[in-house]
């Protein structure tokens, strides 16, 4: 589950970048829909991060789902702000879809740890 720290880590880090850059840059974007990006994107790596210490296949499945369904559905919303208008609006529900079914999964998987 090394590879799901790092992505979760990566996760965080970009979300921060990404609301700190598009705040200060004054991007012409609807900031409500930013944080609500950011949230998601943040909330998907503080779970990947606790995950990640979970042994079992359904755990990697479901929070490879959450991470892959936020950084679609935020990678959206974020591309929204500085480019408005652009051709991967569409992908957003099939990413919020994936977190969904992710944070379903997650009830399912085993808690315990390695």
């Amino acid at each position: 589950m090394r590879v799901v720290n790092i992505v979760s880590a990566l996760t965080g880090a970009f979300a921060l970048i990404m609301l700190a850059l598009l705040r200060h840059a004054g991007a012409g974007g609807d900031m409500s829909a930013v944080l609500i990006g950011g949230m998601l994107h943040l909330s998907a790596a503080t779970a990947g991060l606790t995950v990640a210490g979970r042994s079992g296949k359904l755990n990697l499945i479901a929070i490879a789902m959450v991470l892959v369904g936020a950084n679609i559905f935020a990678g959206v919303i974020y591309a929204n702000a500085l480019a408005p208008g652009h051709p991967f609006h569409a992908l957003a529900p099939l990413g919020g879809g994936l977190q969904i079914i992710g944070w379903i999964l997650l009830a399912f998987a085993s808690p315990e740890r390695r």
